[in-house]
């Protein structure tokens, strides 16, 4: 094989991996109860808040409830820090998956 057909596999091969799954991430809306809270700084001194909220999912007909991070950055951050645990999270998301675990990027409050 020669370089430019290897260069042109392996760019097909990262638009198939990289660029198609981000672009087919879409925003939904949730209404989830919260059950935990955190406040915290990132590593450039900007606060940011961390809602775990729970999602019922279903494997084979058995339904479990699992924890799901829902993060607040910039401007969703002062609308976020309103919610106390027991209340429900009625926000509009992109939802994402990092290392196998899903969370939610609050994109709006509601």
């Amino acid at each position: 094989m020669t370089n430019r057909r290897v260069a042109i596999i392996g760019g097909l091969l990262a638009l198939m991996l990289f660029i198609v799954p981000m672009a087919m991430a879409a925003e939904s809306l949730i209404d989830l109860k919260v059950t935990d809270k955190v406040i915290a700084m990132d590593k450039n001194g900007n606060e940011y808040v961390r809602l775990i909220v729970g999602e019922t999912k279903s494997i084979q007909g058995v339904s479990y409830e699992v924890g799901v991070a829902a993060m607040a950055f910039g401007q969703t951050v002062d609308a976020a820090k309103t919610v106390n645990v027991g209340d429900n999270l009625k926000a509009i998301v992109n939802k994402r998956t990092f290392n196998g675990r899903e969370s939610y990027t609050i994109l709006k409050m509601l």
